[in-house]
């Protein structure tokens, strides 16, 4: 009898943090779950730990890639080799309180219009101590169209608590998953968001770990080899790849919200300055990174000028 829940944990070099997580995810007090761990073909402990663990408990399967992948792609093997009626993504760094997947549960089994169910999310350091940061939860788009939602996602909100937020499978299953750029997870959100609504579990807790070698922290080609193995150039056209991603995503989903309606909202969500100095700076470097470089840092300078004479 297959799991009601599915958790995918992709991970490439997570000894320092793997253990951590893996004990978080077993001390749920929701038991019905899967647990697979795909691996990208680590080169440091990652497998004698998940071996281990596999080893002991018959939910967890590990399943070690013979080449890395890129991040995008392992992250949807997981999901390819999951069963559950829900499925929810880990990070090989984070924590989550023991509550997490029973009221995540409860939550999607009491809104069929929720697609996504996510926690409150509560900053830790490398050491697991709570840190000043916090994501404030997402606004509540219950009767808002789904072009409406698909914008607010493609061009103003970010939100890691529900990237790694408790999915239903059905839903999940008709996007196009990871691509492999950095950043792709904004558009899945976008897409999830043309299928439905997402609900907030306030009384669960996501403890997202901040460290030196987490993705986020990587410089932009470094985040475009994480993404994709197979990435090169200075360039990655992040913003770039993804609004073109967003068009495709929008026609896919022309049956859930026409096209012009989709299309409109993902435009005049464009027309932000920051966004469209981004595009314009990724136009740049595709003919002289240099020149990319030197204006960005400007404008970073620029930046800094006017919060410190706000002072």
């Amino acid at each position: 009898m297959s799991a009601r829940v599915s958790l995918g944990l992709p991970v490439y070099n997570g000894e320092n943090f793997i253990a951590e997580t893996i004990l978080s995810l077993l001390d749920q007090n929701f038991e019905d779950f899967e647990l697979i761990i795909t691996d990208n073909a680590s080169t440091d402990r990652t497998a004698q730990i998940c071996q281990a663990f596999a080893a002991s408990d018959r939910r967890i399967r590990y399943v070690p890639n013979g080449r890395n992948l890129g991040a995008g792609p392992n992250f949807n093997r997981a999901f390819e080799l999951s069963c559950g009626t829900y499925f929810k993504w880990c990070a090989h760094d984070d924590l989550i309180s023991r509550n997490l997947l029973k009221e995540a549960v409860r939550a999607l089994d009491e809104n069929a219009s929720a697609v996504i169910a996510y926690p409150t999310l509560q900053g830790i350091d490398r050491n697991g101590s709570l840190t000043s940061y916090s994501e404030g939860a997402l606004p509540d788009m219950k009767g808002w169209s789904p072009a409406a939602r698909f914008r607010a996602f493609a061009t103003e909100l970010g939100c890691d608590a529900a990237v790694f937020g408790l999915c239903r499978r059905g839903a999940l299953a008709l996007t196009s998953l990871h691509e492999s750029y950095y950043g792709s997870d904004r558009a899945l959100l976008a897409e999830m968001a043309l299928l439905g609504e997402f609900i907030h579990v306030a009384n669960a807790v996501l403890y997202n770990r901040d460290h030196p070698t987490r993705s986020v922290n990587l410089h932009s080609t470094e985040r475009l080899a994480w993404q994709d193995q197979e990435a090169s150039g200075a360039n990655s056209l992040e913003l770039s790849r993804r609004l073109r991603h967003l068009v495709v995503i929008a026609y896919r989903h022309r049956r859930q919200s026409p096209l012009h309606h989709s299309l409109c909202q993902l435009l005049l969500g464009v027309m932000k300055p920051h966004l469209l100095g981004r595009l314009i700076l990724e136009g740049i470097g595709t003919f002289s990174p240099a020149l990319r470089g030197k204006l960005r840092r400007a404008g970073v300078r620029a930046l800094k000028s006017i919060h410190d004479s706000s002072i």
